[in-house]
């Protein structure tokens, strides 16, 4: 590939050139180049939004092991558990709000009748 892109240079910390470092001989990656070409290619490819198909979650290393372990336990795949999961924060939420929503008019339809009451009362 040398010779036939333009060169570009930039400037990293030192910790994420550590963990650069770390990913060469991985995958086929032969050096650093090769380590950041693979992560600009996959940015540049990343459509940053939710496509409906699929989303990319980082769920780190704690949260990765008891999902494995759940799993394991319960015989369903990770994609299953995070979909139900989506489900049921997304209705839970939206049951918050539409109580509050709620909540707000009741209170303000209280403050509407106690106005017109006392509006009625002279």
């Amino acid at each position: 590939m040398s010779g036939h892109s333009p060169m570009v240079s930039l400037r990293i910390p030192e910790d994420h050139l550590l963990e650069l470092d770390q990913l060469v001989g991985l995958d086929g990656m032969r050096n650093r180049s090769d380590v950041i070409r693979s992560a600009v290619r996959k940015y540049l490819s990343d459509e940053h939004h939710i496509s409906g198909d699929r989303v990319e979650v980082n769920l780190g290393p704690d949260l990765s092991s008891r999902m494995e372990d759940f799993c394991k336990l319960h015989g369903e795949k990770p994609d299953s558990v995070l979909r139900q999961a989506a489900r049921e924060h997304i209705r839970s939420v939206t049951l918050e709000d539409t109580k509050v929503a709620d909540l707000i008019y009741s209170r303000m339809s209280e403050l509407r009748e106690r106005s017109n009451d006392d509006s009625n009362a002279i």
